[in-house]
């Protein structure tokens, strides 16, 4: 009976990540200033950058995480103020470290060789407690994650200098996504570690 349960558990476990996978959308929402230089980097990212204009960059200011939730998304209308407090300023925290943590400057005024990063949580996903399952996280089922838009504008000008348009699920590995919001806020240390990389080059 428990081969039997496990078995079905698998069977509809890959349908659903099959089908998650195949109705997946990048979403525009309107955030970005410019959305015609993004180019597609896998079914789940776009992306623009100007290394060249961004390594002249030396201080940022760091706008405060916005939330643009897409048409259809699933946590409209479901996210408490808490809750959306809790993601944004934990997301504007780590963009902060990351400027700082590539020997780069956090400033709070536009000046000439500043740039200012934008970011939109479009997307924001709990990890449901079927998770707690080590098959069923190994397949993706109850994964939590979070969507975003983000771009870092010239402070002066407001001329796009980079941008991101993604949507990421967090760890597959048996019980690291037990909290709530432990994925969606995974998916933030990635993104926030990426952008330190690309400042640092």
């Amino acid at each position: 009976m428990k081969k039997t349960s496990l078995l079905m558990l698998l069977v509809i476990g890959f349908m659903l990540v099959q089908c998650g996978c195949e109705s997946k959308k990048m979403v525009r929402t309107g955030f970005l200033s410019d959305y015609s230089r993004l180019q597609k980097e896998s079914d789940s990212s776009l992306r623009y950058v100007n290394e060249r204009a961004l390594k002249s960059y030396s201080s940022f200011i760091v706008d405060h995480v916005k939330v643009r939730l897409y048409s259809g998304s699933k946590s409209k209308g479901k996210l408490t103020q808490e809750q959306i407090d809790d993601l944004t300023n934990y997301m504007h925290t780590k963009i902060v470290e990351a400027v700082q943590g590539a020997g780069k400057r956090v400033v709070y005024q536009p000046a000439s060789g500043v740039a200012r990063v934008r970011v939109a949580l479009t997307d924001m996903t709990k990890t449901d407690a079927i998770n707690m399952l080590p098959q069923a996280s190994l397949l993706g089922m109850g994964i939590g994650g979070a969507s975003m838009e983000a771009e870092v504008i010239d402070a002066m000008t407001g001329k796009q200098v980079g941008a991101v348009l993604e949507s990421k699920q967090g760890s597959k590995i048996p019980f690291s996504n037990l909290g709530d919001w432990t994925a969606a806020k995974s998916v933030i240390d990635s993104w926030a570690e990426r952008f330190q990389k690309n400042l640092a080059k």
